[in-house]
């Protein structure tokens, strides 16, 4: 019985503060102009399309200017470089390596 009644009360207290904020959302809406709220969104996302179109054009006017396509042949003549300085060519040791599986030792290798 008193679990009932705690229930009946708490629904009923719930019931009064549905009833206010439906009165103080009442009045909200009379406050607000809706068409000056659209107007206003409407135009940020007008002009959030064009930062957006801007940002873009820029970014690739910026990759544009710094990509000059001979910058991957020079990156590439550089490393070529430094590997023959090394003693390491790419293309000659490569086709020596082994190609089959690689057995397994019972002993543990040491480093």
């Amino acid at each position: 019985l008193s679990l009932k009644l705690q229930t009946m009360k708490t629904t009923h207290e719930m019931g009064m503060a549905m009833g206010k904020m439906t009165k103080a959302m009442k009045r909200m809406n009379k406050k607000m102009n809706v068409q000056t709220i659209n107007k206003i969104v409407m135009e940020f996302e007008r002009e959030n399309e064009k930062t957006e179109m801007t940002e873009e054009m820029m970014g690739d006017a910026i990759s544009d200017a710094f990509d000059d396509g001979e910058t991957e042949e020079e990156e590439d003549k550089i490393v070529n470089q430094v590997l023959d300085e090394i003693g390491i060519s790419l293309t000659g040791d490569l086709q020596a390596a082994p190609t089959g599986a690689v057995k397994e030792s019972a002993e543990p290798v040491s480093a």
